[in-house]
């Protein structure tokens, strides 16, 4: 039961354009909301290559825009290359931000626009989270579905220096605009779309695991896991099927919406555990999470994993609660299994490393941030218990 006396604050940007082609008018959009000057796009190689860049300015240029591009984003982005963005735009006199390409890219955006507007360096805030001020205006234009970080007020950075992943959680860096143009998802190819959907659907099924969901977040992350399930596998053999590409832009942003207030939990620790220690790409690292942290979360979710369930497509009729919210742990497993994902980190480590891995996962802030937002406290026995699980790959029996 959602915690009915809680006050509940809700970010969004201020803007949201979703349209097929929409993206061939973001001048347009930018003018309606105030916004003038120079533009300075934050996005990486393979986006650029694929013309997508040469299109957006193209689009600015047309409502008068002069605009530049910094086209060296990479994924799983570091303070360094933020830091490079960042350089890259006060040099050119940017007036404003706009962040092109998957998650790596608006995060990488999203730190650059402060800077503008700020001095010093990615590292000097990163270590707190946040920033004293916002800076200057954000555009976020995914190109995948999966991150909803377009709609969202987090940024994931890596320390340059130890490879552990962090993150800036800040109103902040909410972007002003989320342009949201399915058009640009369909050259994305099949394992990064299979990828990036699962990062969707974990961030929609964790946030109604999470302490504080409450009815809207609820109703937006169930129509999320929906969409995914039926658009997911059609996206990722199918890449030009551009219902299936509406469906999943359309989850991938209601989810981001959905964990701006309850947050993200178990799944995620673990994920940016693999990602911090193995260097696991992002969507990969939750898909290897996802069904284990559903169930580590059965005994007090139950309910909420039933109605998951019949989300994915699952016949409950005639099942118990806890039958179909079982069933959901397994639907969500060989979904991903179905789109070529793995369902277990044997193949990036050892299991020799549970240990290590199980202390970082209750003695690191970057790690243990997330259990604020869990119903469950994560002891070291459990953690190693949901290490062990989730590198045999096995589900079905008692978990601690």
């Amino acid at each position: 039961m959602f915690p009915m006396l809680k006050v509940v604050q809700y970010y969004t940007p201020q803007k949201v354009v979703f349209g097929v082609n929409a993206v061939d008018n973001i001048g347009q959009y930018i003018k309606e909301m105030g916004i003038s000057g120079k533009a300075v796009i934050v996005t990486d190689p393979g986006v650029a290559q694929a013309g997508i860049a040469d299109r957006v300015v193209q689009a600015l240029k047309k409502d008068g825009f002069e605009a530049a591009v910094f086209d060296q984003g990479k994924p799983e982005p570091d303070n360094v290359v933020c830091d490079q963005a960042a350089e890259f735009a006060r040099k050119e006199g940017g007036s404003f931000v706009i962040g092109l390409g998957g998650g790596s890219a608006i995060d990488i955006a999203k730190v650059a626009a402060q800077l503008l507007a700020l001095p010093g360096k990615t590292e000097d805030y990163l270590v707190n989270t946040t920033f004293p001020k916002k800076g200057a205006p954000i555009i976020a234009v995914p190109t995948t579905s999966g991150t909803g970080t377009e709609c969202t007020m987090y940024s994931v950075v890596t320390f340059a220096k130890d490879g552990i992943k962090g993150f800036f959680a800040t109103p902040a860096i909410l972007p002003d605009m989320a342009l949201v143009d399915p058009t640009l998802s369909v050259s994305m190819p099949p394992k990064v779309t299979a990828s990036t959907g699962a990062d969707a659907l974990s961030h929609a099924i964790e946030t109604m695991m999470a302490r504080q969901e409450n009815p809207l977040t609820d109703a937006i992350a169930l129509k999320a896991v929906e969409f995914i399930a039926e658009a997911l596998p059609v996206a990722v053999y199918e890449g030009d099927n551009l219902e299936a590409r509406v469906k999943m832009a359309y989850a991938s942003m209601m989810a981001g919406m959905a964990f701006n207030d309850p947050g993200i939990v178990e799944g995620h620790a673990l994920a940016h555990t693999l990602g911090s220690v193995y260097h696991v790409p992002h969507g990969v690292g939750c898909a290897v999470a996802l069904p284990y942290a559903m169930e580590y979360n059965m005994g007090h979710c139950m309910e909420k994993l039933a109605r998951i369930a019949v989300a994915l497509g699952q016949n409950t009729a005639g099942m118990s609660v806890r039958q179909a919210a079982q069933a959901a742990v397994q639907a969500v497993k060989q979904l991903l299994e179905d789109v070529g994902l793995p369902t277990t980190w044997a193949p990036f480590g050892k299991k020799e490393d549970i240990p290590m891995l199980a202390g970082m996962m209750v003695e690191s802030p970057w790690i243990t941030a997330f259990y604020g937002w869990s119903k469950r406290p994560m002891t070291r026995e459990a953690a190693v218990e949901l290490l062990t699980r989730s590198y045999e790959g096995r589900l079905g029996d008692k978990l601690y």
